[in-house]
């Protein structure tokens, strides 16, 4: 099927793959590192399933409104690695499934965010993208032994 956002839920499918090629290239890691990689994971797993709960809000209500949320401490504690990854792919696969499932008009519903004003579920899906994108970088560096600081982004 073509689908003018298909390409976008293509880089997000794409996300726990890359994510598990990393991790299992990489030699041995300190106890401080695997700690700031799993927060790192789980941070990502959070934030996933905030911005699917928004979509979901969005198409299910007219112009929802959304408060500002530190997302650098969105995250839940985790044991271990492993758990963060199984949790991103768990989050990731209901996003994918609710991404699949709308219409082209449903794209364009749009919210009011407190700080970035008026939002579209186009616009959230970018912004997801986008924050993978950021944080598979961050994760290069940490495998590579060089060090990152947290929050690992600025709000």
């Amino acid at each position: 099927m073509l689908h003018p956002y298909q390409e976008l839920i293509d880089l997000l499918a794409e996300t726990p793959r890359r994510l598990t090629g990393l991790l299992a290239n990489s030699e041995a890691r300190s106890p401080d590192r695997e700690e700031k990689l799993t927060r790192v994971v789980a941070h990502l797993a959070a934030v996933e399933a905030l911005l699917r709960e928004r979509i979901r809000r969005m198409v299910a209500q007219e112009t929802p409104y959304f408060r500002a949320i530190d997302l650098a401490s969105a995250a839940e504690a985790v044991p271990s690695l492993a758990e963060a990854v199984q949790r991103l792919g768990q989050e990731r696969g209901e996003t994918l499934t609710t991404l699949m499932t709308l219409s082209l008009k449903d794209w364009e519903r749009s919210a009011i965010h407190e700080t970035l004003g008026e939002v579209t579920v186009e616009d959230l899906v970018e912004q997801l993208v986008e924050h993978d994108r950021a944080h598979l970088e961050q994760i290069e560096r940490l495998l590579a032994g060089q060090n990152t600081p947290w929050p690992p982004e600025p709000n």
